[in-house]
């Protein structure tokens, strides 16, 4: 005997599975407004029901579409209380989510709906992640105020990604050598302060005091004190001053991110690898780590956690790594090897 369903409930089999939604007694466009439910298994199901039973005894007919949702959102202290490099990555996912769902009632959004939306960016994955976390953001925002009952994002797989790869030696060691000087000087900041893109192309040369480089990131809002790398300095010094920012283009204006990757991707496609700027980041922390850097030292440059520095180590020359360890190695045997030997006869020793 199949269970009573509860109030409002309406099963839909499909393909062999069971779906549960909720009638919300609202209509959009003359059609009634249905929101999906957890399976009637999950110990989710009873919460979810009676988040809709007491939104629709409250008797709220306002429907509410993915842009007032966003706009809500967009107003609240937790959307505020974003970091402004957050806060872009926020504005971007969610100008999507209005594209895609313009007209969609928020309380009838689905994760078979999401899935659809996630699945269509296979081809951006890094991207298609992003939008999944920004949209779980909204909707974990908008489930305790009564715009959904449940969640549409929870239980979507992100895709897997790949990790930013370094650029091969002899590509960084040729690109810092470019006779194109827009890609020297870019390669320049990027490798030899180690951060990301957009921060490279905000340097101003009023950043620039006594030596040393002041970042504030974007992303983390880290105020950083980098001393400029004396083959940074030198690439700077017969570098022509066309406005307040250092990285410039022809005409002088702010290079738009696309603009500064596609130019370097196009040099390293040139010299037959893919690779991107985010690479030489990875590049750089790797060099300090093998000039004998601790992790903190390093991470005091590229301004990353210790436990992302710790695991860019991984990326090390084993080569080198391998000299390194024999050579500490032999010191201490002969340092055995030699202690209680009287010294040699002119040491000067005692």
């Amino acid at each position: 005997m199949p269970h009573k369903l509860p109030k409002h409930v309406k099963l839909v089999r499909s393909k062999g599975h069971d779906y549960y939604y909720y009638d919300t007694g609202k209509k959009a466009d003359g059609k009634r407004v249905y929101t999906r439910l957890p399976d009637l298994r999950d110990p989710k199901f009873g919460g979810a029901l009676a988040a809709c039973d007491g939104h629709r005894r409250r008797g709220v007919t306002e429907i509410v579409k993915v842009p007032k949702l966003i706009d809500l959102y967009q107003k609240s202290p937790m959307y505020r209380d974003l970091k402004p490099g957050s806060r872009k990555v926020y504005d971007i996912a969610l100008a999507k989510l209005e594209r895609l769902l313009p007209t969609a009632p928020v309380a009838a959004i689905t994760t078979v709906d999401m899935q659809r939306l996630f699945d269509g960016m296979g081809e951006t994955p890094g991207a298609a992640n992003s939008f999944l976390g920004v949209c779980g953001a909204l909707f974990k925002w908008a489930k305790p105020r009564g715009y959904v009952a449940s969640n549409p994002v929870v239980g979507i797989v992100p895709f897997k990604l790949g990790e930013h790869v370094p650029w091969p030696k002899p590509i960084l060691k040729a690109a810092l050598a470019s006779d194109d000087a827009k890609v020297r000087l870019l390669v320049h900041l990027l490798y030899y302060t180690a951060q990301r893109l957009n921060d490279t192309l905000s340097m101003r040369w009023s950043d620039i005091e006594d030596g040393r480089l002041i970042v504030r990131q974007d992303k983390t809002d880290k105020l950083l004190s980098i001393p400029l790398h004396e083959d940074l300095a030198a690439e700077l010094a017969k570098t022509p001053r066309k406005g307040l920012l250092i990285a410039v283009t022809d005409r002088g204006r702010r290079y738009d991110e696309d603009t500064a990757r596609d130019l370097l991707k196009a040099f390293c496609a040139e010299h037959g690898v893919k690779r991107v700027p985010h690479g030489l980041r990875k590049n750089a922390v790797i060099a300090l780590l093998e000039a004998g850097c601790s992790s903190p030292e390093a991470a005091a440059i590229s301004g990353q956690s210790l436990r992302v520095v710790e695991h860019y180590a991984k990326e090390r020359d084993q080569s080198l790594m391998a000299d390194s360890a024999v050579l500490k190695w032999q010191g201490t045997t002969h340092e055995r090897s030699n202690r209680g030997k009287p010294p040699k006869k002119g040491s000067g020793k005692p």
